[in-house]
């Protein structure tokens, strides 16, 4: 029975040529990042042999001097994700001051035995870049290093842990009022719901702050039209479809947590016979670019994707100098984007 996965296992599984696995393997040049990510990612999967120098990127250098910046993740972010943004700038940045970035995915069994990836050197790594870590326990572990640490984006009892750690995030609570308050003025809008998972993360939980801030000032009616529930069931498009008969009756408008989760809607919306604006206004979070026809369409508000990689490098850089510095919290500005959605 085979048990050692091949490069040749590794090329099949991504429909790449033996040559460009190897170049991977090997720390050669002449891949692209994308591809070289993918590579990393599945030799992580399958237990190649060898994986943690591989995945690690580098031999340690002779001197023993630290040399990396440490980019945890979950999930590797899609094309589409402000991750990939986020971690593109963030290493052309740290480039210039002689550090790599080297690239871990804390598994689910990472959380729950409380584990770094074996890939992670703590003795090479002299900061690290938590990105859409919303677990409260690995994230006081992460803390409890002794290392320049910044989380973009947190739990959503992240202030609550009085962790040590820097906070990088995307404005979230002011923008999604700004843009509620000006589709209440324009429209005749009398009830709102919210459609996410609040308790997701903190940057869903600041949103829903703006959201109440903005049903609030505007005496809008919420109760009974939010659609509220883990995140994993937002993906399932009979249970949005279900979720939605469910209701006595529909909002005026729905505020959805991001953009991806808006699409969803929207189409369980249209199973229903329902048309996005004449029926129902819908808006999103993020600002998305894509040709998707529903997302190019969503009034949004659209975040600094490639600004969070430089900033979040600039944070590190400062913290590396002045390591005592009592720990910031940045927000970045975002724009809303009224669209046809939610005109």
């Amino acid at each position: 029975m085979k048990n050692k996965t091949t490069i040749q296992d590794i090329a099949d599984s991504l429909n790449l040529s033996r040559a460009t696995v190897s170049k991977v393997v090997n720390n050669s040049p002449g891949v692209s990042d994308d591809t070289r990510q993918a590579v990393l990612k599945k030799i992580q999967e399958l237990k190649y042999k060898n994986a943690e120098r591989i995945l690690t990127g580098h031999p340690k250098p002779a001197n023993g001097k630290p040399r990396y910046f440490a980019f945890l993740m979950h999930t590797m972010p899609g094309d589409l994700h402000v991750g990939s943004a986020i971690m593109t700038k963030l290493e052309q940045e740290i480039r210039k001051e002689g550090y790599s970035l080297t690239i871990h995915i804390i598994t689910d069994e990472d959380y729950a035995k409380r584990e770094l990836p074996p890939n992670f050197y703590l003795d090479q790594t002299v900061a690290c870049v938590c990105l859409e870590l919303f677990h409260s326990d690995y994230s006081k572990l992460l803390s409890s290093l002794g290392l320049p640490i910044l989380f973009v984006d947190a739990p959503s009892d992240f202030r609550s842990l009085d962790l040590k750690c820097d906070l990088l995030m995307m404005e979230n609570r002011s923008s999604v009022y700004r843009m509620l308050s000006a589709l209440c003025e324009r429209h005749p809008i009398k009830t709102m719901g919210i459609f996410g998972d609040v308790d997701h993360c903190l940057s869903f939980r600041e949103r829903y702050e703006g959201f109440r801030l903005a049903a609030l000032d505007h005496q809008i009616e919420t109760d009974g039209y939010h659609i509220i529930a883990q995140d994993r069931s937002f993906w399932s498009p009979d249970w949005i479809e279900a979720s939605l008969r469910n209701m006595e009756k529909l909002p005026d408008l729905f505020f959805c947590v991001n953009d991806v989760l808006a699409q969803n809607l929207v189409l369980g919306l249209n199973k229903l016979g329902l048309k996005v604006p004449d029926d129902i206004l819908v808006c999103g979070f993020d600002g998305i670019p894509t040709k998707d026809p529903i997302i190019s369409n969503l009034t949004t508000v659209r975040t600094p994707s490639q600004n969070l990689g430089v900033v979040a490098a600039q944070i590190l850089m400062q913290r590396i100098q002045n390591p005592n510095a009592i720990p910031t919290g940045t927000y970045l500005r975002t724009d809303v984007l009224f669209r046809k959605s939610a005109p």
